[in-house]
């Protein structure tokens, strides 16, 4: 005789996941024979009280990805369901400090479903990617998603979507050992193909710290994009050290995608998506103000020049005063200047207020001096005007 099947027993300690799983679709679904699809149908189907079907679809996920331990997590609790020793998602083993961890994977990957990225928004940090990049990944720490958004008929638009695991202690890495992951737009550094196989089978260094974090005082090292364990499909959502780390598969899908020095990655805690019509607003004040910046500079008026710069500057070991006084000096020996901007990059900074980083290749001349150069500044809206706070050039390593 079968048991009664109470649907609540999997969702209790899914904070009402089964809410979750209450509709007949699901938003923005990934492949649908893909790991993560098939957990969610075998949670449907349990939701559905189907528990043949999700015992089913579970032997299917356990037997293709048997290194993933939610999916076996998943297919216990199905055999105690039917047994009816069970009264709550991993229950037997709701001590284990594991069984936590499970818990809040479970949670990421099913409102990923409930709650897919809008087809029709974008993030409100992308303001103009890289031109010359294949792609901008974009990560929501508190969703623990990874957006890959490539070019499309000249705009940007979102390729996929991948689960991740992030710092052990949330974001906002402020120092060296602090178990966190940084926040902000760090671009890729490098490749590293024979890593320990704690990382997977490759590692893509960020340059962290960034200028930004330079100036904020920010330190530390190794914060990589890197794959799981070889006998782990994935991680809880917040058991690295810091790094930002994928599932192996996802990772080999979307590598060939990475270019070392021009792949952009905006790490957030929680992604805005907003409206294209909002995109174009903000970006094209920002390009008015430095179209305003590069005409004032090359008119060497050095009041409106520098009237373009926060009274917050910092490049290095200047600040606005000996910077001016530089700036200043300069000018003394300039009859004509020309400014030339190509390759504009606008990213909104996560973490900062009203904060933009702008790279863009500069074409400098003037009668006593040429050069050309990758310049990266960062500007901040004050009392409505953008102003730079920050200028130099993009730190890679």
């Amino acid at each position: 005789m079968r048991r009664p099947f109470k649907r609540a027993m999997f969702f209790t300690g899914l904070c009402c996941v089964s809410w979750v799983l209450a509709s007949d679709h699901h938003t923005g679904a990934t492949a649908p024979d893909s790991a993560e699809s098939l957990l969610v149908r075998t949670l449907d189907a349990i939701r559905a009280e189907r528990l043949d079907l999700a015992l089913a679809r579970s032997d299917t996920l356990v037997r293709r990805q048997p290194d993933f331990r939610l999916a076996q997590l998943v297919r216990g609790d199905i055999l105690l369901a039917q047994t009816g020793k069970l009264d709550r998602f991993a229950g037997p083993r709701s001590t284990d400090p594991r069984a936590g961890g499970l818990r809040d994977e479970a949670r990421a990957r099913l409102r990923r479903y409930a709650q897919g990225p809008p087809q029709d928004l974008i993030p409100r940090n992308l303001l103009l990617p890289p031109s010359d990049a294949e792609a901008v990944l974009v990560v929501d720490s508190r969703a623990s998603r990874l957006y890959v958004f490539r070019q499309e008929a000249g705009e940007w638009k979102l390729d996929g979507d991948h689960y991740v695991s992030i710092g052990r202690k949330g974001t906002d890495k402020q120092s060296e050992g602090d178990q966190r992951t940084p926040l902000g737009v760090y671009t890729l550094a490098g490749r590293i193909d024979h890593v320990d196989p704690y990382y997977g089978k490759v590692a893509f260094p960020l340059n962290y710290p960034n200028e930004w974090d330079v100036r904020e005082g920010r330190h530390g090292h190794g914060i990589w994009i890197h794959g799981t364990p070889l006998s782990t499909y994935s991680r809880p959502p917040r058991t690295s050290n810091g790094c930002v780390v994928l599932p192996n598969e996802d990772l080999q899908s979307i590598q060939p995608l990475f270019q070392t020095g021009k792949t952009e990655v905006v790490v957030s805690d929680s992604v805005a998506w907003v409206g294209r019509d909002e995109i174009d607003s903000v970006r094209q004040s920002l390009e008015r103000a430095l179209d305003s910046w590069k005409t004032d500079w090359a008119s060497n008026e050095v009041d409106r020049y520098l009237s373009h710069y926060s009274d917050e500057f910092r490049a290095g070991d200047q600040d606005l005063q000996s910077w001016e006084t530089e700036k200043r000096r300069v000018a003394q020996g300039k009859t004509w200047i020309k400014v030339g901007c190509t390759h504009l990059s606008i990213m909104m900074v996560p973490g900062e207020t009203n904060l933009a980083v702008v790279d863009f290749d500069q074409d400098y001349q003037s009668n006593n001096l040429s050069n050309q150069m990758r310049k990266r500044q960062y500007w901040r809206l004050e009392n409505g005007a953008w102003k730079i706070v920050f200028e130099g050039t993009p730190k890679l390593s």
